[in-house]
């Protein structure tokens, strides 16, 4: 069977299986490389010589640092795995064809004197000013992806109760909190906002889009003169701000919805390397 009939499987697979659009594109992506470099052979001419090839050829190309090369290679890695799984292969490859090296980079987030720049620039005498406010501080309060926010459903937000039922990577639902400051916006947001199913809506009911979060936080940079400024930086921050609060690791990994307690370790590595940041967040955001 050639690579390009058994990606195509493997695709289905992964939409079968309930994963996001974006994780299928990223698949996608991450595998039109593979086959682009290797020709589409069959399965049995799939071999870890040419599994580490192709990591070199994506090395020497220039234009991918070294965590980019691993994300790749990590989606290589899943098919690789569902090849022999599905006995299309007979011999498991991912045994031996490790990650390469990524260098390490700390995560970075927001000081006190960034969030209060970036709430001011928000005109919240208009319904867009108060809901891009809203979205602001619901993902900062609650370190919620933009997929969330997205599809955030009006029944699932519980302001009294703080808390929002939402729904993550894998189709996982979780609750995440909702602070005090946040529920005071949501409460203003949510006696003007339209009727609609989604929570986050434009003017006219329709719900927002990604390219709606993508044009706000677009703007923002521009407003605020906050150049790196973008949607995961206030994720980064709020689970910094947890885990530099005195939230363990466990609980941290959960609120965040990460699959592994080993992806949260990433931000305990921001509190040890910039203690003074972290510290001046909490208590600029709880004085």
């Amino acid at each position: 069977m050639k690579i390009s009939e058994c990606i195509s499987e493997f695709i289905i697979d992964q939409r079968v299986k309930g994963n996001s659009h974006l994780t299928v594109s990223y698949y996608e992506r991450s595998l039109k490389l593979f086959v682009g470099f290797l020709g589409d052979i069959s399965g049995d001419e799939l071999s870890l010589l040419k599994c580490k090839q192709f990591v070199l050829y994506l090395q020497n190309d220039g234009s991918k640092n070294s965590v980019t090369i691993q994300t790749y290679v990590r989606g290589v890695r899943a098919f690789l795995s569902w090849l022999y799984v599905n006995d299309y292969i007979d011999f498991c490859l991912t045994e031996k064809f490790k990650l390469p090296k990524a260098q390490s980079k700390i995560k970075d987030i927001l000081t006190p004197a960034e969030i209060d720049i970036l709430f001011k620039a928000f005109d919240e005498t208009t319904f867009l000013g108060i809901r891009n406010s809203c979205i602001v501080s619901f993902m900062l309060g609650s370190g919620c992806r933009c997929c969330e926010i997205v599809s955030l459903k009006s029944d699932s937000v519980h302001v009294d109760e703080g808390y929002a039922l939402v729904l993550g990577k894998g189709n996982k639902q979780r609750n995440v909190p909702i602070g005090d400051i946040a529920k005071d916006k949501l409460r203003l947001y949510m006696s003007l906002r339209p009727d609609s199913e989604y929570f986050f809506v434009q003017e006219n009911s329709a719900p927002i889009t990604s390219d709606t979060l993508k044009d706000l936080f677009r703007k923002l940079k521009i407003k605020t003169g906050i150049s790196r400024l973008h949607a995961h930086l206030l994720r980064h921050t709020f689970a910094t701000m947890m885990l530099t609060l005195g939230a363990d690791l466990y609980t941290t990994s959960k609120l965040l919805g990460h699959a592994d307690v080993k992806m949260t370790q990433v931000y305990a590595k921001i509190i040890n390397q910039k203690k003074d940041d972290a510290v001046n967040l909490v208590n600029g955001l709880f004085d």
